[in-house]
């Protein structure tokens, strides 16, 4: 599919029941305004010169959804101690899980972001759409199917080629019968394609997306025990992935994983633990098993009281290369 006709029909989609419009913070939260995801977006957008971007660290956006639909999220940079922005909360709508979502400007006076959403047993595609340069966006949503109440968690594969402006998207979920499930989106409002799935999951609790090609995508994905493991999965039928140990211990308290490129090769991995709301954050190597190199560069309070998180990325990359 076509990356901007995936993203120029999501802001077609209509409102979600109970979404509601959307509504900024009041203005004495804090001691200065905070920026919207659409803000900090453009932000990390800025131009730079070589000599910039060689000594800029790092940096991911973060959506976070509260249990009572308010979404607002964190701009987290790389520096020691962690550099962490808050986002400005808007009224979204109760989510149990989401992908990560991708942002796109079809003009001048309309730009968004857009991904896929769990709302108790059903499938959403869902926007926040700013119009004429406004930071209060407009969400909206679309109902793809129902039948995911077994799902416990999802997340999705945008790989995207330049040279033809084509790409594809998977989407990947944990299901509580222990299977992983592949689903390929055709579009931004569907369908939704069943595209494979395999047993022997059980264990595995949460995932999220390192590397997306033409051929494979790579999740990373921690255990119940605290393990952390890659999950190698080709893009061809049937769903026959390779999965490697990169550490015994130590993840098991993260309820999301959150993962973004970090130059050529590198991972911006963060971690939630929603039981204390904190994050951790760390600095990964190009996945090769136990060999993968993982640094810890620190945490910081998830001060938003979410219970999920996600990725705000753009539409056509950074791309994921993590292994």
């Amino acid at each position: 599919m076509r990356i901007r006709q995936f993203a120029l029909a999501v802001a077609g989609l209509s409102l979600v029941a109970g979404a509601g419009l959307s509504s900024q913070a009041s203005a004495g939260e804090l001691d200065k305004p905070k920026p919207s995801a659409q803000e900090a977006f453009k932000a990390t957008q800025a131009p730079q010169t070589k000599a910039q971007a060689a000594a800029a660290a790092c940096d991911v956006l973060i959506g976070a959804t509260t249990a009572t639909g308010m979404n607002g999220g964190y701009s987290v940079t790389a520096t020691k101690p962690v550099g962490v922005e808050e986002l400005a909360p808007y009224k979204l709508f109760g989510v149990r899980a989401s992908s990560s979502w991708y942002y796109w400007e079809p003009s001048a006076t309309v730009n968004y972001f857009a991904g896929f959403v769990l709302q108790s047993g059903n499938l959403y595609a869902a926007a926040e759409t700013y119009k004429n340069n406004s930071n209060t966006p407009v969400v909206s949503a679309k109902k793809l199917g129902t039948g995911y109440g077994g799902f416990s968690t999802i997340t999705s594969a945008n790989y995207y080629e330049p040279t033809t402006g084509r790409g594809r998207m998977n989407l990947y979920g944990l299901h509580t019968n222990g299977s992983l499930y592949r689903y390929s989106v055709k579009g931004p409002t569907g369908p939704v394609a069943t595209y494979g799935n395999a047993p022997g999951y059980s264990s595995f609790k949460a995932i999220t997306v390192i590397s997306t090609t033409a051929t494979y995508d790579t999740l990373l994905a921690t255990t119940k025990q605290g393990a952390l493991w890659t999950i190698h999965v080709p893009t061809t039928v049937p769903l026959k992935a390779t999965l490697k140990a990169v550490r015994s211990t130590g993840f098991a308290s993260y309820n999301q994983l959150v993962a973004q490129r970090c130059g050529a090769s590198s991972t911006l991995l963060t971690g939630f633990n929603n039981a204390t709301n904190t994050a951790t954050v760390y600095a990964m190597s190009k996945a090769v098993g136990s060999k993968t190199v993982i640094n810890t560069i620190g945490s910081f309070a998830a001060t938003q009281d979410a219970t999920v998180h996600y990725l705000y990325t753009g539409s056509g990359g950074p791309q994921l290369v993590g292994e």
